[in-house]
């Protein structure tokens, strides 16, 4: 194969070779996890000084000065987004893009309408009935013990007419986003806009522009705050397809910053691909969607999107309150990027199931985020 990740996929069916690598890693990232290394770079180098060149007889100490290097690069940059990745009420300045100002000061958010490392969001999951399955975003706790909030994506339906334009999706992804009632008691999701309103929305290959009725609901902290901004933007980027667009909003009540601290006049866009994790939850679980009803017959494959550190996702199935089954899975990339992950869990007895895909904390092991989904298989 010309992909050397392909063998991390659970549907490849690896030769011998391949089946002892992937077990390896997989073997060796969850025992990092029970590890906590101090910092040895000094020791690894001065070992690395010691070797000297390499002579006729001691070739075999040729990789140790390479070696040095790389676990110099990991344990840096490891490191800094294990200390900072679990929410933060600071911003990193957001680029300028080519096409209009983008925000860059401490009080404006960063967004975006993509779950992998592209420009464009991916399509939506079959859905079963009428309508259009659009992308929705929502401010939800990621699970861990101490609340911490970030972004998921939800698809959801809506009832447009065949050759929808833009504007259209978009204030129909918005309406959604801004009511979060639906899941609020399963999920957990916030309401930063109660008594919002979506009016105009209008889209040209410059801009994006959204018109609220009001400056946004009291009584949230600033993170959420920004991550409430942050869910329109991505929302909106999403239902449009067509890249970080950036996002510009006006108030019919003639407010100037939104929360009072995010200025109308800026624009907003999402984050680059390797700072994803400012806004979005560490798991999601993509498929089997909410509730969805899979035929007995058939395999039941798990997909998602992970944040995760060694790009390592627990997993275990439940059925009522049995374990039926656990393990783990390897996502495309690990932290600081956003990767894929899939588990097939093979054909499962007619009932109803919940797949919880979670995140092992590296320093103590408890679980440091997760997601749940229920669904039926008839």
């Amino acid at each position: 194969m010309n992909d050397r990740t392909d063998f991390l996929h659970p549907d490849f069916e690896p030769g011998e070779f391949d089946r002892t690598e992937r077990e390896l890693r997989q073997a060796l990232t969850m025992e990092a996890h029970r590890m906590n290394p101090t910092d040895r770079l000094d020791e690894v180098l001065r070992t690395a000084r010691e070797a000297g060149p390499a002579t006729a007889g001691g070739s075999s100490r040729r990789w140790l000065v390479p070696v040095a290097a790389a676990a110099s690069v990991a344990l840096i940059a490891g490191g800094a987004w294990v200390a900072t990745h679990r929410g933060t009420d600071q911003l990193v300045p957001t680029p300028p893009a080519s096409s209009g100002p983008v925000a860059t000061s401490a009080t404006s958010p960063a967004t975006s309408g993509t779950t992998a490392p592209t420009t464009q969001p991916p399509s939506a999951p079959p859905v079963a009935g009428a309508g259009t399955s659009l992308p929705v975003y929502f401010v939800g706790p990621i699970g861990d013990s101490k609340p911490t909030y970030k972004l998921f994506r939800e698809f959801v339906r809506a009832n447009l007419p065949q050759g929808a334009t833009d504007a259209a999706r978009a204030k129909a992804a918005l309406v959604r986003a801004i009511n979060a009632q639906p899941y609020s008691n399963t999920d957990g999701y916030l309401q930063p806009w109660s008594g919002q309103t979506i009016g105009d929305v209008t889209v040209s290959g410059q801009r994006i522009t959204i018109a609220l009725a009001n400056a946004g609901a009291s009584g949230f902290d600033a993170e959420t705050q920004r991550l409430a901004v942050q869910e329109l933007v991505w929302t909106a980027q999403a239902a449009v397809g067509k890249g970080a667009i950036p996002v510009q909003f006006t108030v019919s009540d003639g407010s100037s910053a939104l929360f009072g601290r995010f200025p109308t006049a800026q624009t907003y866009t999402r984050p680059g691909k390797d700072q994803l994790w400012k806004d979005l939850a560490p798991i999601w679980v993509t498929a089997p969607g909410r509730d969805q009803v899979l035929p007995a017959a058939k395999p039941v494959v798990v997909q998602g999107q992970a944040i995760v550190f060694e790009a390592t996702v627990s997993w275990d199935l439940k059925r009522g309150s049995t374990t039926v089954k656990t393990g783990h899975t390897m996502a495309s990339v690990g932290a600081p990027s956003q990767g894929g992950y899939s588990v097939n869990l093979g054909v499962l007895a007619p009932g109803d199931y919940t797949i919880r895909a979670y995140e092992v904390s590296m320093a103590d092991g408890s679980v440091a985020a997760e997601k749940s989904v229920t669904f039926t298989v008839r």
